[in-house]
């Protein structure tokens, strides 16, 4: 049986090709999912598919996690997509997450959220060829519920594999020079207030293996802070 499916001005002709339009027309996709016509036809082709669809239709509930799953039923061997995001490995998705530091995206945010990388670890089966990042993308899904902002940056150092902060466009790979520079006048006034808001230089800090000293480096901002309002009183 032949079949054409119809998103907007494109029209596909396998269930491989509709996985891969998913990410790129979510609502519109989402809609033709749930039509009575489009599981009839999908039952007809592909029950297995079918079976997939209906049971992550009762599980899942959230509209974008739904999504990010279901293209995976379609096309088991797409790159990492997400929200109009495409990754072809995970150590672009980690550099990604860096390069908006401190700034943090909410839909990237998502994959320890929803707990989506790890689903997509499982499927895609990194979760055997790489068991050790699998093993820390579970902790911080973990810690996520208690800090998000740190897990999230956090998971942007490990899997981006880096040791390096980027701050302000400049690299700093130490603790010391990384201070130095913010406890410079140039600094005072812009970027320590934000500190323990965001949680990215904190991250960093823990993956630097100083976590058990992170109080010393509250203390730092402290003194930063106390510095800016006597820089404002002026």
């Amino acid at each position: 049986m032949s079949f054409t499916i119809t998103i907007k001005d494109r029209e596909i002709y396998s269930f491989e090709d509709f996985g891969l339009v998913i990410n790129e027309y979510p609502e519109e996709c989402f809609k033709l999912i749930n039509s009575i016509k489009f599981l009839r036809i999908l039952k007809l082709e592909d029950p297995e598919k079918y079976e997939k669809v209906i049971e992550l239709a009762k599980r899942e509930k959230d509209f974008y996690p739904f999504i990010f799953e279901i293209q995976y039923i379609f096309n088991p061997f797409m790159e990492l997509r997400y929200h109009g995001y495409s990754f072809d490995n995970l150590k672009d998705l980690g550099r990604k997450i860096l390069s908006y530091g401190p700034l943090i995206d909410i839909y990237l945010k998502d994959f320890l959220k929803y707990k989506l990388l790890s689903k997509y670890m499982e499927f895609s089966g990194l979760k055997v060829s790489n068991p050790r990042t699998y093993d820390e993308v579970l902790k911080l899904e973990q810690e996520f519920v208690t800090n998000e902002n740190k897990a999230y940056f956090k998971l942007g150092f490990l899997l981006a594999e880096t040791e390096v902060i980027i701050y302000d466009n400049r690299p700093y790979a130490d603790i010391k020079t990384f201070f130095e520079a913010m406890l410079s006048n140039y600094y005072l006034s812009r970027f320590s207030a934000n500190f323990e808001k965001d949680q990215y230089v904190y991250a960093w800090i823990e993956v630097l293996g100083y976590g058990s000293g992170i109080d010393r480096y509250k203390n730092l901002v402290d003194t930063i802070e106390q510095q800016e309002a006597g820089v404002r009183d002026l």
